[in-house]
């Protein structure tokens, strides 16, 4: 008799399932499983401040309807984002979290036989998304912690469908300018499909300036998804959506599920993305914490890659993991570089001002009996 095993697509046995190492536990599941009453998870980049008030006033009010479907196609708060980025509503499309873009555009564009290119170390769901749809994930080292767009023109060819790249580039927090963006597209074939995955955008200084959303109807093979999981503080409501040429908007949307971002997430972020005077806080507070963190680990004698976003990727110049472990005793849990291929380094979020300075009274303790 067959076994189960021998039913699964050979590209599917690639895939790992979601980690239930401690990085990636929500905060009461790592209390319990390391038995403490307080800990501080600098683990998965999260809003440590909290959602917008009016966030969670329209999600309490959206609960009384929870017994209808939601809107399918998201239009209200669509028409608001559209608006917002100055493009039209056919330009919009909204999932369930950016990762389910991530894979709706796999699904949409790579198959067996294809080719994905994305950089390394970035965020893992490129790579998922690849093996999901039996495409040949490609990735590419970055050069100087910073995305290689040179290395990856290197690497087109007839079998690569799509692109994606992370911009701030998840480990690292580098940017990449919008000139170098340009001079890049206007050398990748039209066939080609490049997704800019833009979670951390709205941290950076100028947002409206360095998004490759301006780029859109010059390159129509182009893309940009979105979250509101992280500077609007609704990691837990999974939203994310895609700015895209309407060609490209209407094919993606031919694999994705009716109802997938449900009424209470769409409440949520629409409240979230009106209350422009909270992201503008979240902005500062995030601004004030980085450079905290960054004049505190510069007196360690450590370095750090320079970030736009809400995370530091630091070298700790030894094995960062006997580290990640003695901060886990301590109830503070990182993201061990070992993750990325990089052993030396780990990336910490920028938490709340308590959570930051338990971090850095822990880690001081700890490199004096390390180094």
């Amino acid at each position: 008799m067959k076994s189960i095993q021998e039913s699964v697509r050979p590209n599917i046995k690639q895939i790992k399932p979601f980690p239930q190492e401690l990085p990636d536990l929500s905060v009461g599941e790592i209390k319990e499983r390391l038995g403490l009453d307080n800990v501080y998870k600098l683990s998965f980049n999260e809003n440590f401040n909290g959602p917008s008030s009016a966030a969670v006033k329209a999600m309490r009010e959206a609960a009384d309807k929870v017994n209808f479907y939601p809107s399918s196609y998201s239009v209200e708060l669509s028409g608001a984002l559209a608006g917002e980025f100055g493009v039209e509503n056919t330009n919009l499309l909204l999932s369930n979290g950016a990762d389910e873009m991530i894979n709706l555009v796999a699904q949409t564009f790579a198959g067996p036989g294809d080719r994905v290119i994305f950089p390394s170390p970035s965020f893992g769901a490129y790579a998922v998304a690849a093996r999901m749809v039996g495409a040949e994930p490609m990735p590419v080292p970055l050069l100087d912690y910073t995305v290689d767009l040179d290395a990856m023109l290197s690497e087109v060819d007839d079998k690569v469908k799509l692109i994606y790249i992370c911009n701030p580039n998840n480990p690292t927090g580098t940017m990449l300018e919008p000139a170098k963006v340009q001079r890049f597209l206007s050398k990748i074939p039209s066939h080609v499909i490049v997704m800019f995955d833009e979670a951390y955008m709205e941290f950076t200084p100028n947002p409206k300036r360095l998004t490759a959303i301006n780029l859109i109807n010059e390159f129509p093979n182009i893309g940009v998804i979105r979250t509101f999981s992280k500077i609007y503080g609704l990691a837990g409501a999974r939203v994310g959506y895609l700015i895209a040429g309407k060609e490209t908007v209407c094919v993606v949307h031919k694999v994705r599920p009716p109802f997938n971002v449900n009424g209470l997430a769409q409440a949520g972020a629409l409240a979230a993305l009106r209350d422009r005077k909270y992201v503008e806080d979240m902005r500062s507070i995030n601004d004030a914490q980085r450079q905290y963190l960054e004049e505190e680990i510069n007196r360690m004698g450590m370095n750090f890659v320079p970030s736009c976003a809400n995370f530091l990727f630091i070298n700790t110049g030894c094995e960062a993991g006997i580290i990640y472990e003695k901060l886990v005793q301590r109830g503070i849990v990182v993201r061990p570089g070992a993750q990325f291929g990089a052993p030396g380094f780990m990336r910490v979020s920028v938490g709340s001002q308590e959570a930051n300075r338990e971090f850095i009274s822990a880690l001081r303790e700890i490199m004096g009996v390390v180094v």
